[in-house]
C-alpha cells in the first residue's frame, strides 16, 4: 500500500473516535445491510437462504438482523462456490495455489488476497480479498496497534523506524502474519524472518 495513502486512510479513521455510541451503531447498520443486499443479489447461496428465511429485497433494510440465517466453517467450506460473489473464482483454484510453488506469490490472478484457517478441524477454510478489501483491513490492523496514539504521534514513531516483534507461524497464508508482512511494508519497515527454532547465539 503506499504509505502516504495509508497514513491518510489511517487519518480518517481516526476521527471516527470522535463519533457517538449512537452514531457509530447507525454507521455500522448503514455499512452491514449494504453488504446484506450485496450478498442478496450476488451469492447464489445467501440469496436462497435469504429467501426461504422470508428475506426479499422489499424487506431487507428493516428485517431484524436476528432473522438472518448464521453461517459457521462448516458450511462456508461446503459451499464455497455458491456462497462466493465473484464468478472467476473457485475454492478448488485457491487450494491449487495454495501450494507448495506458489507460497510466496502474494496475490491470485494479480487482483485477490488468499488467506486460510489453520486447518485444526481437518480443513482449512480461505478467505478473499480485493486490494481494496485488503488496504482496508491492513488499516484497520495499524489503528488498532496504534490506538492511543494522536496522528502527529504516530507520524513522529514511523519516524524512528521502531523494531517490532512478531511471533507466528509463517509457513501458510494466514491473515495475522501475511496482514503485519503487508501492514509493515505499507510504514515503509523492513521484514527480517527468523526461525524460532535458531540458536540464541544467531
Amino acid at each position: 500500500m503506499n504509505y502516504i495513502k495509508l497514513l491518510l486512510q489511517l487519518y480518517h479513521l481516526k476521527r471516527n473516535i470522535a463519533m457517538t455510541r449512537k452514531d457509530m451503531i447507525v454507521l455500522q447498520q448503514k455499512k452491514l445491510r449494504k453488504i446484506l443486499k450485496y450478498a442478496y443479489y450476488h451469492s447464489e447461496y445467501y440469496h436462497k437462504t435469504f429467501t426461504k428465511a422470508g428475506i426479499t429485497a422489499k424487506n431487507i433494510n428493516r428485517i431484524p438482523l436476528s432473522k438472518f440465517p448464521k453461517i459457521n466453517k462448516t458450511t462456508l467450506i461446503q459451499n464455497f462456490d455458491n456462497i462466493i460473489t465473484q464468478k472467476d473464482l473457485s475454492q478448488q483454484e485457491l487450494i491449487d495455489f495454495d501450494n507448495t510453488k506458489n507460497k510466496y506469490k502474494k496475490t491470485f490472478k494479480k487482483k485477490y488476497h488468499i488467506v486460510h484457517s489453520s486447518g485444526s478441524t481437518g480443513k482449512p477454510a480461505y478467505f478473499v480479498y480485493d486490494n481494496k478489501a485488503w488496504e482496508s483491513m491492513l488499516i484497520g490492523v495499524i489503528r488498532a496497534a496504534l490506538w492511543n496514539m494522536s496522528m502527529p504521534q504516530i507520524l513522529k514513531y514511523l519516524f524512528k523506524k521502531p523494531r517490532i516483534l512478531y511471533i507466528a507461524a509463517t509457513d501458510g497464508r494466514y491473515d495475522g502474519a501475511m496482514a503485519v508482512g503487508d501492514g509493515i511494508e505499507g510504514v515503509k519497515g523492513n521484514q527480517l524472518f527468523i526461525d524460532i527454532n535458531m540458536p540464541l547465539k544467531k
